[in-house]
């Protein structure tokens, strides 16, 4: 067997196998180290090993009565996988000029992809691998291992031109238009991208490929580079009257140690989605008056770890995700700008201003949160890792379209400054300006999200890889 030819190979100095016993090893901190090694087991995946030798004794002797004694020495072994996890890389089903508008501000210059383009890259997986190593060559630092590579300051014109170097076809030709018009601003591949177990590599092995969607790349490195300053759009609207809607959308910094992606054979690993905050300033023109509709939006962090790998060849959960989907708040009203841009503390929005006439005003406020914080089991198959499925993890308290929930839950103050007003009438016109507002927001709302890869109440979890048999001492 193969211990006793490791043995034969290391000395020929009497050691003996006394036993040799398999089981199920697992790899559970909770669990005293001790007893993480069971015998038996449905699907054994490790080996402990009792190795015995005798020894001559010299002193010793004279106190035991005894002119050898037998030493003992024990070990386990794991066959331990590994897989490689995502959140947020759902496509958004996007509408009119906003991916545009939204990659340029990101960027910080102006961009003309087609929807030809987006499309491409929303259709291609790059290897993280590929990355990284062509990310080494962009940076001219070959004697780097792909973690170190990651780990190194590098600018988003050299991070957007490796994800085109790792791609083809169409996907590489909008990756390098993006490149080629991306500001120089610094980030660590790092804060986004945690290689686990593959931060060794130094080759590509196409073999062995982590495969991830070329958007959800670019999205996270974008959005390393973005975090913390506000970006501000403009959307066209077709509402009646209406002349646009103004966002200003704010990205939070990612907490240490929580990437977007990574690759890990432990449960310790904590992948997060963007902590993200949208304004939304919309007006309408009605016959009766101009209605301001202001809505907050602050999405929290969905989350994922690695609850279970099964090598098991027969297994219908090879590899099984805890998540937890997004928190969210969304509110009518309206806060500080500085308030607004401090991501360290929860909006706490009052109400807003809708309506101000020479004789009467209109205050509106709503408030929806969304708040679930219990792990959701989600299994993935090897053939839906290998066909790289998304599953999408909802909130138990998801309303169905956001904005029109706030519409109904809304509450609205007329204030008289004079007589001879139709206060009734001001009532109604606001609240169905607001409901015929709804949907619209919500769209944009969905759109804006979508394209970040953060979802109101919901996490999308890929499992990007799975490698089995890698086996070590535990």
């Amino acid at each position: 067997m193969a211990a006793e030819r490791i043995i034969a190979a290391n000395c020929d100095c009497g050691i003996r196998i006394a036993s040799l016993t398999t089981g199920t090893y697992t790899p559970d901190g909770a669990i005293a180290a001790e007893r993480r090694f069971a015998v038996g087991g449905l699907s054994s995946n490790a080996v402990r090993i009792l190795l015995t030798r005798d020894r001559l004794l010299y002193f010793g002797r004279f106190l035991t009565g005894k002119s050898e004694s037998v030493i003992r020495a024990t070990a386990t072994g794991a066959r331990r996988g590994y897989a490689a996890f995502s959140l947020g890389s759902r496509v958004a089903a996007v509408n009119g000029g906003l991916p545009n508008s939204l990659l340029s501000r990101l960027t910080g210059s102006q961009l003309s992809l087609s929807l030809m383009d987006y499309n491409a890259l929303a259709s291609t997986d790059i290897d993280l691998l590929a990355f990284s190593d062509a990310l080494r060559t962009e940076i001219d630092a070959d004697v780097l291992t792909f973690g170190q590579t990651l780990d190194s300051q590098v600018t988003m014109p050299q991070v957007i031109s490796a994800l085109a170097a790792a791609s083809d076809g169409q996907a590489a030709r909008a990756l390098d238009h993006i490149a080629d018009r991306a500001l120089p601003r610094s980030l660590f591949p790092s804060r986004a991208i945690d290689l686990g177990p593959r931060s060794s590599s130094i080759r590509v092995d196409a073999a062995n490929s982590v495969k991830v969607n070329a958007l959800s790349l670019l999205r996270a490195m974008l959005l390393l580079g973005s975090a913390n300053r506000q970006v501000d759009l403009s959307v066209a609207s077709n509402l009646p009257g209406g002349s646009g809607i103004d966002i200003a959308l704010l990205i939070g910094e990612p907490p240490a140690h929580s990437p977007l992606i990574a690759v890990t054979d432990t449960n310790e690993v904590i992948v997060r989605t963007a902590q993200l905050r949208l304004k939304f300033d919309t007006r309408v023109q009605t016959p009766l008056a101009s209605i301001h509709i202001p809505v907050l939006a602050e999405l929290g962090s969905a989350s994922a770890r690695i609850a279970d790998i099964d090598c098991g060849p027969n297994s219908s959960a090879a590899v099984s995700l805890a998540v937890v989907p997004s928190p969210a708040m969304l509110a009518i009203g309206t806060v500080d700008d500085a308030d607004f841009q401090d991501m360290q503390r929860p909006l706490d929005p009052r109400s807003a201003r809708v309506v101000k006439l020479p004789l009467a005003s209109v205050d509106a406020e709503a408030e929806l949160v969304l708040s679930d914080l219990a792990e959701k089991q989600v299994a993935f198959s090897r053939s839906e890792i290998d066909g790289g499925r998304l599953k999408t993890v909802s909130s138990s308290g998801l309303v169905a379209g956001a904005a029109k929930s706030l519409s109904d839950r809304m509450d609205l103050r007329v204030n008289v400054l004079g007589l001879g007003l139709n206060l009734n009438a001001l009532r109604t016109v606001v609240g169905d300006t607001v409901a015929l507002a709804a949907p619209v927001l919500h769209t944009v709302l969905a759109d804006i999200t979508g394209l970040l890869g953060v979802h109101v109440g919901q996490a999308d979890a890929r499992v990007n890889a799975l490698r089995c048999g890698k086996a070590k001492l535990v």
